[in-house]
Protein backbone atom coordinates (compact mmCIF):
# COMPACT_ATOMS: atom_id res chain seq x y z
CA UNK A 1 0.00 0.00 0.00
CA UNK A 2 2.79 2.45 0.89
CA UNK A 3 4.70 1.77 -2.35
CA UNK A 4 1.66 2.43 -4.57
CA UNK A 5 2.15 6.21 -4.98
CA UNK A 6 5.85 5.69 -5.67
CA UNK A 7 4.97 3.09 -8.30
CA UNK A 8 2.57 5.53 -9.94
CA UNK A 9 5.28 8.19 -10.00
CA UNK A 10 7.76 5.75 -11.51
CA UNK A 11 5.33 5.00 -14.35
CA UNK A 12 5.52 8.68 -15.33
CA UNK A 13 9.25 8.34 -15.88
CA UNK A 14 9.24 5.06 -17.85
CA UNK A 15 8.98 5.23 -21.64
CA UNK A 16 5.41 5.63 -22.79
CA UNK A 17 2.60 8.14 -23.26
CA UNK A 18 2.70 9.39 -19.65
CA UNK A 19 6.43 10.16 -19.88
CA UNK A 20 5.93 11.93 -23.20
CA UNK A 21 3.11 14.02 -21.72
CA UNK A 22 5.27 14.91 -18.71
CA UNK A 23 8.13 15.89 -21.04
CA UNK A 24 5.76 18.00 -23.17
CA UNK A 25 4.52 19.77 -20.03
CA UNK A 26 8.10 20.44 -18.91
CA UNK A 27 8.97 21.76 -22.38
CA UNK A 28 5.95 24.08 -22.29
CA UNK A 29 7.01 25.35 -18.85
CA UNK A 30 10.51 26.03 -20.17
CA UNK A 31 9.23 27.88 -23.25
CA UNK A 32 6.76 30.06 -21.33
CA UNK A 33 9.24 30.59 -18.52
CA UNK A 34 12.03 31.60 -20.90
CA UNK A 35 9.82 34.03 -22.83
CA UNK A 36 8.51 35.57 -19.62
CA UNK A 37 11.99 35.76 -18.09
CA UNK A 38 13.50 37.46 -21.13
CA UNK A 39 10.56 39.84 -21.46
CA UNK A 40 10.23 40.91 -17.85
CA UNK A 41 13.02 39.43 -15.73
CA UNK A 42 10.50 38.68 -12.96
CA UNK A 43 11.22 35.99 -10.37
CA UNK A 44 8.00 34.05 -11.01
CA UNK A 45 8.91 33.52 -14.68
CA UNK A 46 12.36 32.39 -13.60
CA UNK A 47 10.74 29.93 -11.15
CA UNK A 48 8.56 28.46 -13.90
CA UNK A 49 11.62 28.11 -16.11
CA UNK A 50 13.64 26.37 -13.38
CA UNK A 51 10.80 23.92 -12.59
CA UNK A 52 10.55 23.00 -16.27
CA UNK A 53 14.33 22.61 -16.50
CA UNK A 54 14.43 20.30 -13.48
CA UNK A 55 11.54 18.10 -14.69
CA UNK A 56 12.67 17.89 -18.36
CA UNK A 57 15.49 15.32 -17.97
CA UNK A 58 13.53 12.95 -15.69
CA UNK A 59 11.11 11.10 -18.01
CA UNK A 60 12.27 8.72 -20.75
CA UNK A 61 10.63 10.34 -23.75
CA UNK A 62 10.89 9.99 -27.51
CA UNK A 63 12.78 13.28 -28.01
CA UNK A 64 15.87 12.43 -25.98
CA UNK A 65 18.32 11.76 -28.79
CA UNK A 66 21.57 9.88 -28.36
CA UNK A 67 23.46 9.53 -25.10
CA UNK A 68 26.44 11.89 -24.99
CA UNK A 69 27.74 11.00 -21.52
CA UNK A 70 27.24 7.67 -19.74
CA UNK A 71 27.01 7.51 -15.94
CA UNK A 72 26.46 3.78 -15.68
CA UNK A 73 24.31 1.01 -17.07
CA UNK A 74 21.04 2.56 -18.18
CA UNK A 75 21.96 6.06 -17.02
CA UNK A 76 23.41 8.93 -18.99
CA UNK A 77 23.04 12.43 -20.33
CA UNK A 78 21.13 12.74 -23.59
CA UNK A 79 21.41 15.52 -26.14
CA UNK A 80 18.00 16.86 -25.10
CA UNK A 81 19.18 17.22 -21.49
CA UNK A 82 21.36 20.11 -22.64
CA UNK A 83 18.12 22.06 -23.05
CA UNK A 84 17.80 22.04 -19.25
CA UNK A 85 21.32 23.43 -18.93
CA UNK A 86 20.47 26.23 -21.36
CA UNK A 87 17.22 26.96 -19.50
CA UNK A 88 19.06 27.23 -16.17
CA UNK A 89 21.57 29.62 -17.76
CA UNK A 90 18.70 31.80 -19.05
CA UNK A 91 17.13 31.77 -15.58
CA UNK A 92 20.40 32.83 -13.96
CA UNK A 93 21.19 35.63 -16.42
CA UNK A 94 20.41 39.24 -15.70
CA UNK A 95 17.44 40.44 -17.75
CA UNK A 96 16.04 43.97 -17.71
CA UNK A 97 12.90 44.32 -15.68
CA UNK A 98 10.04 45.87 -17.58
CA UNK A 99 8.00 48.56 -15.94
CA UNK A 100 4.45 49.43 -16.66
CA UNK A 101 3.92 52.88 -17.96
CA UNK A 102 1.91 55.06 -15.67
CA UNK A 103 -0.64 57.56 -16.90
CA UNK A 104 1.88 60.36 -16.18
CA UNK A 105 4.39 58.86 -18.65
CA UNK A 106 1.92 58.84 -21.53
Amino acid sequence: MIGAPIGDLASLLDPGPAATALAAGALALMVFGAVGTMASGRWYWRSILVVGALVWPLPDHAWQGPVILRFGFGHGMHVSDLLSVAALIVAAMSWPRSRRRSSVDR
